[in-house]
């Protein structure tokens, strides 16, 4: 049962077992990541070049008002983005739980998107799509992993964890918020930004961190949080 202290991680565990977990769980995930990527750019480069066919796809789709669509998509996965709406809403449930785990959630949740994304494209420099792209001034070897689609996810990823951890709506609703990073997923491609595997393995890999961050360092659902069940549902009591 989770102790009183304020220093005490809502999932009960000692803080040290917790701050070891984390620790242990974002290098782990690092370290899949840049292998992911060691094969793409190293084994299997000559079978992921047939990945340009779908950029050249995006390419021919390509209309103004599906521009002006992606550049929105690609603002909501800009690192300032993340970074304003993840400080609103750590300190926004900090406030209102009284709790610095949120904060803490949140914080932890990007430093370690950040890890992800300098080790992959520090380790396994790949060059972007042959094609043009409509976003300029980026690193031309910084395809591998979508640091846009990591940010999305920690923003749509981070609301739903707190309202799961914090309230009573339900899963079905939460799973929404999945549209965030699909919707920056798309615009990358369709800007030419990155290659398909670039955003999946982001995508895999920020999912992977967010659970393992909403699993240490949030409360798990309570039945006061859980979603009210229907009367006739209720499980029956042996007399």
């Amino acid at each position: 049962m989770p102790g009183t202290s304020r220093f005490t991680p809502p999932s009960g565990r000692p803080l040290g077992r917790t701050l070891l977990a984390l620790v242990g769980a974002c290098l782990l995930i690092c370290a899949a990541l840049v292998g992911v990527g060691w094969l793409i750019t190293h084994p299997l480069k000559r079978t992921m070049a047939h990945e340009n066919g779908v950029n050249t796809w995006f390419v021919h789709q390509r209309t103004s008002d599906l521009t002006h669509a992606a550049d929105l998509g690609t603002q909501l996965g800009q690192t300032l983005t993340g970074a304003i709406v993840l400080v609103v809403l750590g300190v926004g449930f900090a406030l209102w739980k009284r709790s610095w785990w949120p904060l803490l959630f949140v914080g932890a949740l990007d430093a370690g998107l950040g890890l992800f994304y300098l080790a992959g494209t520090t380790l396994d420099p790949r060059q972007r799509p042959p094609v043009h792209i409509l976003q300029p001034g980026l690193v031309q070897n910084h395809s591998f992993p979508s640091g846009h689609t990591g940010t999305a996810l920690a923003i749509g990823g981070s609301l739903a964890a707190l309202l799961w951890a914090y309230t009573r709506i339900s899963g079905a609703v939460l799973a929404l918020l999945v549209v965030v990073p699909l919707f920056t997923m798309l615009a990358r491609l369709y800007e030419g930004a990155h290659h398909v595997s670039d955003v999946l393995s982001a995508f895999v890999a920020a999912s992977l961190w967010l659970l393992v961050c909403a699993r240490l360092l949030l409360p798990h659902r309570s039945r006061e949080n859980a979603p009210a069940t229907v009367q006739g549902d209720q499980p029956r009591v042996a007399a």
